[in-house]
């Protein structure tokens, strides 16, 4: 059996030391932020309090998509070393970088025909997709061959569930997803829009939920009803924020309080450049493994 590397992107949104310890390879994106370029490597080139101070005081960071030419730079390597790949993309809903990715590997493929590359469209972001690579480091450990890996996370990826809000509607209405008025109210309200990703890969917002006490606890409702294995749930549940480390910390205690079982206990990150430069401050995530995306979402 071939040796492999499993593979990703910074924009998995974990802490640096906790992606060593799980021994996958990264690419990482790029941001703009007041006219200098910074990688996205998990804060360590700009700390993410700064970040989104930063966001705060009005600076409006731009990211773009890794390109063919990084792909191929990053990937040619592996392939050299006589290494397959299984790499996990960004969402196709979020960026179009899968694209080049695809691209890259069609081009490498006529220097290394006897090596695969196997491309995954996570349909997910942030640290979602860092909890089916967290999975996927751990069966490939187990034996898993790059092929194995590659069809458990076909089958399995629409598995992992999210549940994302912030507040602050600002930063959802430039997504498109409110309007700007929409969003003035909604602020002098305190209204925060649950938004989930649905199987395509797509940021929805889901509900309007008045008070931060009310948006926590429908997000452990939710959970109770579609978590795999229920309240004996022992697999991994991963909290993601954009600076509102108290707001997480509260969901962390409220869903250990329910599922006494979690792996390791629930792990708090930060959100990553890429991905905070379009949801903004403030902004709390929750993933974990649930029977199915969008439960009782009705349009």
């Amino acid at each position: 059996m071939a040796d492999y590397i499993l593979s990703c992107e910074s924009t998995i949104d974990l802490a640096v030391n906790y992606v060593k310890e799980l021994g996958v390879s990264v690419i990482n994106a790029n941001y703009v932020l007041n006219g200098e370029t910074y990688p996205d490597d998990f804060g360590q080139s700009l700390d993410m309090k700064s970040f989104y101070d930063n966001m705060r005081q009005g600076a409006t960071p731009s990211t773009s998509r890794i390109n063919i030419g990084e792909y191929l730079n990053y990937l040619r390597p592996f392939l050299e070393a006589g290494q397959d790949v299984v790499h996990i993309c960004l969402s196709t809903g979020m960026s179009s970088q899968y694209e080049s990715l695809l691209e890259a590997i069609n081009m490498l493929k006529e220097d290394f025909p006897d090596r695969n590359i196997y491309p995954v469209d996570s349909k997910m972001a942030s640290a979602g997709v860092g909890l089916l690579v967290s999975k996927l480091a751990e069966l490939k450990k187990e034996g898993l061959s790059a092929e194995e890996l590659y069809k458990w996370t076909e089958e399995n990826k629409l598995h992992v569930i999210n549940y994302t809000s912030n507040e602050n509607l600002e930063y959802v209405a430039r997504g498109g997803r409110i309007s700007k008025t929409a969003a003035n109210i909604g602020g002098m309200l305190h209204i925060c829009p649950l938004i989930e990703i649905n199987n395509d890969g797509y940021m929805i917002v889901t509900g309007k939920i008045r008070t931060r006490k009310k948006l926590l606890n429908t997000m452990i409702k939710k959970m109770e009803e579609n978590i795999i294995g229920g309240y004996d749930y022992d697999e991994k549940v991963y909290i993601s924020t954009a600076d509102n480390i108290e707001l997480a910390e509260g969901l962390k205690t409220l869903i250990e309080d329910k599922f006494p079982n979690i792996d390791g206990g629930v792990k708090i990150f930060n959100i990553g450049p890429t991905i905070g430069s379009h949801i903004g401050p403030e902004t709390i995530a929750l993933f974990y493994w649930g029977e199915e995306r969008m439960v009782g979402y009705k349009k």
